[in-house]
């Protein structure tokens, strides 16, 4: 009866001093681990995010840049942080599904409570001006007439322009080869040079190209057009299957206390609802807000790619 007695007793203190934790969240700053060094993209939207976030959180978030192995560290720190509210971290694709299909994470999608995509970077498949190339049929075309000739800019393998390559010969039948490029300026530059046949990018890398006449864009990689190129036809509308883009979001280490998420979540859906945040934004992301049943769904969806791709070609 005794022993039944004290365990009840430390039953009571334990739930008393979880309610009192969970009715005191938070009691110090929140940890965002970016997988990024500090001045890129990631980091630039996960600054943006803590800025904004403090007017309707009474804690600060606190920047924690862990860069390495294409992000790899990063996520594999937020995997691993402790449980308690107070670290969440940033996320991006295809590096976060690539390094799982690789067998090298340290880390599932199980591993993570995932939170709000907030920006998406369309895939495109682009030519110079002085090509000869205005549609898709045009590329086939030439794929028929010389097989194997055809040369694509990538950001090498296991980038989510390797991916769309893979799905763009796939859909269409071509063979067009993978020529690598060492940044985001040389792959433009072997592009509009006319060094290869065509580039498979990201639509913020070349929208000011685009926008000058120096590059055509002969259609998205997305389920539908998109708003600052309206007039570009998706692979979708054309009829091939083609689906890439590069995204950036957030997420917490599976576990995180109910309360906790809650009230993170919360704070998202008021940041993305802000104004001011909307204002800012703008002018430095490609905003694309997913909430976190559709974000999920995006990253296991995009996890079949990441597989399908490795089992044919390992990175």
């Amino acid at each position: 009866m005794r022993k039944s007695l004290i365990l009840l007793l430390a039953l009571c203190t334990l739930l008393g001093a979880v309610s009192a934790m969970a009715a005191d969240y938070p009691t110090k700053p929140v940890t965002i681990i970016v997988a990024s060094n500090a001045g890129g993209g990631t980091d630039t939207m996960a600054r943006l995010f803590a800025k904004f976030a403090e007017k309707y959180f009474p804690q600060p978030f606190v920047i924690n840049n862990i860069d390495g192995a294409g992000g790899q560290r990063g996520f594999d720190a937020l995997a691993r942080a402790k449980k308690d509210g107070y670290t969440i971290g940033t996320i991006y694709t295809p590096h976060f599904t690539a390094h799982i299909s690789a067998k090298r994470a340290n880390y599932t999608i199980d591993d993570f409570a995932i939170l709000y995509n907030l920006v998406t970077d369309p895939g495109v498949l682009v030519v110079p001006a002085s090509s000869p190339f205005n549609t898709i049929e045009d590329i086939i075309a030439a794929e028929k007439a010389d097989p194997g000739s055809l040369t694509g800019s990538t950001s090498g393998p296991g980038s989510d322009d390797a991916f769309a390559l893979a799905q763009f010969n796939e859909a269409t039948g071509c063979t067009v080869k993978s020529v690598p490029a060492t940044g985001s300026s040389n792959a433009k530059a072997t592009v509009m040079g006319g060094h290869v046949s065509m580039g498979f990018m990201n639509l913020s890398q070349i929208e000011s190209n685009y926008k000058a006449g120096e590059i055509r864009i002969l259609a998205m990689m997305t389920t539908k057009r998109h708003p600052s190129v309206p007039d570009i036809p998706t692979f979708a509308e054309l009829g091939y299957k083609v689906v890439s883009d590069s995204s950036r979001g957030f997420a917490a280490p599976a576990g995180f206390p109910e309360d906790a998420y809650a009230m993170i979540v919360d704070v998202f859906e008021k940041v993305l609802a802000d104004p001011e945040f909307l204002a800012a934004a703008k002018d430095q992301l490609e905003m694309n807000f997913m909430g976190p049943e559709e974000y999920r769904q995006y990253l296991v969806d995009l996890l079949e790619v990441t597989d399908k791709a490795y089992e044919k070609d390992p990175w």
